[in-house]
């Protein structure tokens, strides 16, 4: 029988649930594509600019074997072919495979890359209801810890930076598999009290739900097109704020273990 007296296990996500690397990206992206249009001459008629710097950025993410880790400079190399009016989906491919029309040079692109790495190591902003949410949680007695597919030592700066790491009493930075959360469960005194919060289906619910945690989806500004679907996860909860997760949580708890 679950002890209601015993604290919860709260693992969550970084990037996208605590705070909005998002953010940073598009803005780092925008900045991208200004800078291209400068040196081609060649403007985006586009209305919305961010989704089209992000039609071709997933086309790179989809082909390339590092995912949406891929170098840069491609991004570029592609953006500047649709400039010039060729098919995202070709320029991609071409970009890929170093066949295509070079529009920018090399001591054109180097700034350009040096720019976008700047704009990208910005501090981002927190997601609605963050701190809120984690001192509740932390008076409650939970213990938190992050969940990561991001570099340990960088997720530590960004939470001290944005002044999280108060409530964090440990960062695991693996891929995020089926394996990865049952391994995590055994930091946890009650399994039946442990809970994942996440913006990402595929990485943080999926895997984590089919481990036995209890989900909480926290949805980010950006999904990409090849994400899940939420009606085939079917996370068991959904929440607008990190503000509305202790109430979750901390009802929870006076409920009976998961079958």
């Amino acid at each position: 029988m679950t002890d209601s007296n015993t604290p919860a296990t709260v693992f969550v996500d970084a990037d996208n649930t605590l705070w909005d690397t998002d953010g940073v990206f598009a803005a780092a992206q925008l900045n991208l594509l200004g800078a291209i249009e400068d040196v081609t001459g060649r403007t985006c008629s586009e209305i919305d600019r961010l989704a089209f710097v992000r039609l071709t950025d997933q086309g790179l993410a989809e082909r390339h074997h590092l995912g949406l880790r891929y170098p840069p400079r491609l991004l570029v190399s592609a953006l500047a072919a649709v400039l010039h009016g060729e098919d995202s989906e070709l320029a991609v491919g071409r970009a890929l495979n170093g066949s295509g029309v070079v529009y920018v040079g090399q001591e054109e692109v180097t700034p350009i890359i040096e720019a976008y790495f700047l704009n990208i190591g910005m501090l981002p902003s927190l997601r609605p209801g963050v701190k809120v949410g984690l001192l509740a949680l932390r008076d409650a007695g939970c213990t938190i810890l992050i969940v990561t597919e991001s570099a340990q030592a960088k997720v530590s700066r960004t939470a001290e930076h944005l002044g999280l790491n108060i409530f964090v009493s440990r960062i695991i930075e693996g891929v995020k598999r089926p394996d990865l959360y049952r391994r995590v469960l055994r930091l946890t005194k009650m399994p039946d009290q442990a809970f994942m919060i996440g913006d990402q289906l595929d990485r943080d619910i999926w895997p984590a739900k089919a481990a036995g945690l209890t989900t909480i989806y926290f949805p980010g500004g950006f999904r990409p097109r090849w994400t899940m679907k939420m009606d085939s996860v079917q996370p068991d909860y959904v929440v607008g704020s990190f503000a509305e997760v202790p109430t979750i949580v901390l009802n929870s708890r006076s409920k009976s273990p998961k079958s």
